[in-house]
């Protein structure tokens, strides 16, 4: 996001020699060529994109573009394919196919659905006009009960998908384990229930994979235990424990003083070896 290298910028002129800035998708964290004790993830919208007239809220009317980097001299995004070209351009079917993916919306067949003869008649090029869209969509039952706006999830899913956000944590994640010195530690605070499950489930994968390396250890250390007592061919690589059990959420007071923390989940991951 431009707006956020040209504040870490001053953040780097204001404190020199203790923050270098560089400009990189998730996914490129290998381009920086070294190691770390410590690497911190957070893949959440910051409130300034949140707040910007960009089309990332449905709270407030703005042209519905929703890219982190908005044009192509502005960083090393691949797809720039702003929100309004694929609400307009886009079949029903792979609306569809969007909301439901990465939105995990209950209505996207219907929302896809008003979406296209919307569109038939005007473009939908603001924010407004597809949140419209969105509520004549959904069951007004349904949206008066719902505890999230009905809007919620399809801003969220053309959000993801404009960013690959879940293809970048997925290779942020291989590649941020793989540059980590013995004892440093993997931070990762996500936003919902999509990056969470796959954060979750490769720490524990790669958990479990140093659980298997200390019990072939140990009956390398008892032969009286296995037939397999030469079997050492784990012994030079990398292990990891998750040592968050759970996922740490905000405490109350947190969420008090900051209300956009109540969904964040912090997950944490230690290089033993």
């Amino acid at each position: 996001d431009p707006t956020a290298v040209e504040k870490a910028r001053q953040l780097a002129c204001a404190y020199p020699d203790r923050l270098t800035v560089k400009w990189e998708q998730f996914g490129n964290i290998a381009n920086l060529e070294q190691t770390f004790d410590g690497i911190v993830l957070d893949i959440g919208l910051s409130s300034s994109q949140i707040d910007s007239n960009r089309g990332f809220s449905f709270q407030r009317d703005a042209p519905l573009d929703m890219r982190m980097s908005y044009t192509a001299e502005h960083g090393p995004l691949r797809r720039l394919i702003p929100a309004n070209i694929i609400v307009n351009q886009f079949s029903r079917a792979k609306l569809a196919s969007i909301f439901g993916s990465f939105g995990q919306e209950r209505f996207a067949g219907k929302i896809a659905f008003e979406i296209e003869q919307r569109r038939e008649r005007n473009p939908i090029n603001t924010t407004q006009q597809l949140v419209d869209a969105v509520l004549a969509a959904v069951p007004r039952a349904v949206a008066q009960k719902s505890p999230i706006h009905p809007a919620t999830r399809v801003f969220q899913a053309l959000r993801i998908y404009i960013n690959d956000e879940l293809g970048q944590l997925q290779s942020a994640l291989a590649t941020a384990t793989q540059m980590l010195n013995p004892g440093g530690r993997l931070v990762v605070v996500s936003f919902h229930s999509l990056e969470d499950s796959i954060v979750k489930n490769y720490f524990r994968g790669i958990s479990q994979k140093y659980q298997q390396q200390q019990r072939r250890r140990r009956r390398v250390a008892n032969p009286a235990t296995t037939t397999n007592a030469n079997d050492t061919s784990d012994s030079g690589a990398m292990s990891f424990s998750v040592l968050t059990r759970r996922a740490v959420r905000a405490s109350d007071k947190e969420v008090e003083l900051n209300p956009r923390s109540r969904s964040a989940k912090l997950r944490v991951l230690e290089r033993v070896s």
